[in-house]
């Protein structure tokens, strides 16, 4: 398993898995730079710190939800999250796709089947991006905040603007960085 998924199942930073790595804390080789982690090793690791672990916090965001659109033409299809971690120019660059399940109540709340049924499709090709270097690191943004670190391709709808996006991206950069 890579390290954004380790991370996702340990419930932990990417930067914690690298460190578990590097320590010997968790039995991983490095391949064309990359980390590969035993799955088994993981998860005894896990188990091992699971008495010492505090209860997941409230606001932590559930990164492996799923949304299914229950109405119109779309009716049974399931968004995933998923976030993708890469180095590029020798700075990190986070992609989370799928957004859907994490805007699940806001998207909800929208009285008007067709105005719920555009947010989604609006949602359909959005992301969040965000990266430790400032400036135009990613071109496909719409709108961005910290000099240019967080970018949404998202457009925004009357039911949720694109600064709930731009919120939304705030806390997964605090989530997947701290």
């Amino acid at each position: 398993m890579n390290t954004t998924a380790a991370a996702l199942q340990a419930q932990v930073t990417v930067a914690t898995i690298r460190t578990w790595c590097r320590r010997g804390v968790i039995a991983a080789t490095k391949t064309a730079g990359r980390w590969i982690i035993d799955t088994a090793a993981l998860a005894h690791r896990l188990t091992i710190g699971a008495l010492k672990r505090p209860a997941r916090k409230a606001n932590m965001l559930d990164l492996n939800a799923t949304y299914t659109v229950t109405d119109g033409p779309s009716a049974g299809t399931a968004i995933t999250t998923s976030v993708r971690i890469r180095e590029r120019r020798g700075h990190t660059v986070t992609t989370i796709r799928g957004l859907a399940p994490l805007l699940a109540d806001r998207i909800d709340a929208i009285a008007d089947l067709g105005n719920r049924l555009h947010t989604l499709e609006v949602l359909r090709g959005a992301s969040i991006v965000f990266s430790d270097e400032e400036g135009e690191f990613y071109t496909g943004g719409i709108s961005s905040r910290d000099n240019g670190r967080l970018r949404t391709a998202y457009a925004g709808t009357s039911d949720l603007p694109v600064d709930v996006v731009l919120d939304l991206g705030e806390q997964l950069r605090a989530q997947l960085t701290a």
